[in-house]
């Protein structure tokens, strides 16, 4: 495609495009303007908003490659001469350095003149900050906002949603959900959704940026509602962190566990172990995410650990409250006569020469030991 737009553009006599500018400017403005009209009928004939019509019809301006094949066939039958032929290949240039421009900066205006016209409509929707007390502000209604406002409902919890796309927020408004139109980094729409007395914030915007002004202006209205936000890099964990978010939900990390969860649960690993190792994984998770130096003795990991002379000795696993104390969890303990009690009960006493196989962090597992041996 490059060397056939190429050889197309070695073509081009620049004296031809010169001195027959008002035949090419024809040209151009019967293939830009036509196939625009063309192609928006054609889309909006199947349905699609005018925005989007626009928005395909746009990327469709320039000149089509089968035209150069029907222009060099009129050419050799004498329906047409060289100048128009020589026309045909300026316009087709020109086209294609017009579309280049249309594609980059065309979506962008037409979504701020969608926005512009649906703001001027829905400027006076959704609810009164009177009506609104100790609600929940969902920034985003997409398919994690959808969900989590699924949710909401479910348990009659009361929440806002604050919605930048004109197609979903007038969806809300048709479902009566109480939702306002607007960007929920902008501090009056989060003014105007009560941000203030909202009893929690909820932000699921898709773009990091967005996410962490959103975050930051919530702070700055209610310094002590916790705020939960989702991401999908490990990197923008430490930026949100930062803007104020309580807590972070990293997609990669949240899909990661759930697969661990569900493996382990296939194998039989047994519940309360899945459990302490997600645990151990997720501390270990966000360690990294703090900044600590990536290590494969950061995560989780099972050792074998001897009872000698022990305060632990004559005890239940429960009366010695390892798991918290220490944070590790007993899977196993092999008694001194060679008898093995997997997943024991939290009712199992401990005896002089028993073998614990412990699971925790490496620094728990390692103070844990520590104490025991004195």
């Amino acid at each position: 495609m490059a060397l056939f737009f190429v050889a197309i553009g070695l073509l081009v006599d620049p004296r031809v495009l010169l001195s027959n500018l008002a035949t090419v400017g024809i040209m151009v403005a019967l293939i830009v303007l036509g196939k625009l009209v063309v192609w928006t009928g054609v889309v909006r004939l199947f349905g699609y908003p005018l925005w989007m019509a626009l928005t395909v019809a746009t990327g469709l301006t320039q000149i089509g490659e089968f035209s150069f094949v029907l222009v060099q066939v009129a050419r050799h039958s004498g329906i047409v001469g060289d100048n128009i032929y020589n026309a045909t290949l300026a316009a087709s240039l020109v086209t294609i350095l017009l579309n280049a421009a249309l594609v980059r900066y065309a979506p962008g205006v037409l979504a701020h003149m969608r926005y512009s016209r649906y703001a001027a409509t829905a400027v006076h929707e959704g609810p009164t900050r009177e009506a609104l007390q100790d609600h929940v502000v969902l920034c985003g209604f997409g398919r994690v906002g959808s969900a989590i406002g699924t949710a909401l409902e479910t348990f009659v919890v009361p929440y806002v949603v604050i919605e930048i796309d004109p197609d979903l927020s007038a969806t809300l408004r048709t479902r009566g959900v109480p939702s306002l139109f607007g960007d929920a980094a902008e501090p009056h729409i989060l003014y105007r959704a009560g941000v203030d007395k909202a009893s929690m914030v909820i932000v699921t915007l898709p773009d990091p940026e967005r996410s962490r002004l959103a975050i930051t202006s919530v702070r700055r209205l209610n310094p002590n509602a916790p705020v939960l936000a989702r991401t999908h890099r490990a990197a923008d964990h430490e930026v949100l962190a930062r803007a104020g978010a309580t807590e972070i939900i990293q997609s990669e990390l949240e899909a990661s566990s759930t697969v661990i969860r569900h493996a382990l649960g296939y194998l039989k690993v047994p519940d309360e172990h899945i459990r302490a190792y997600l645990r151990g994984f997720r501390r270990a998770m966000d360690a990294l995410q703090d900044g600590a130096t990536a290590s494969p003795l950061a995560f989780p990991e099972v050792r074998e650990v001897t009872l000698s002379q022990s305060e632990l000795t004559g005890r239940s696993i429960r009366d010695s409250k390892i798991r918290e104390r220490f944070d590790v969890t007993v899977i196993s303990i092999t008694r001194s006569t060679g008898n093995t009690l997997l997943n024991p009960r939290s009712d199992t006493p401990l005896q002089l020469g028993d073998t614990l196989r412990v699971l925790g962090l490496p620094d728990e597992i390692d103070a844990f030991i520590s104490r025991i041996a004195r």
